[in-house]
């Protein structure tokens, strides 16, 4: 597997994380979960995905 395709799978993951905690968050359907997993949940996908999207940034350029 490429470099570029291991940090698009990243990506997709932590937005899927960034997805889930939202949704958590803002419509409390998803009483199974603790509000803490979701605030991290949220928290690191979010970081994810941008540190994710800069990284294959780079890889595009060179």
């Amino acid at each position: 597997m490429s470099d570029k395709n291991k940090i698009l799978l990243g990506s997709v993951t932590s937005l899927a994380l960034f997805t889930l905690g939202g949704y958590r968050i803002f419509t409390n359907n998803l009483e199974a979960m603790s509000i803490l997993v979701a605030y991290i949940f949220f928290i690191y996908g979010l970081i994810g995905f941008v540190f994710n999207v800069l990284k294959l940034s780079k890889i595009s350029r060179t």
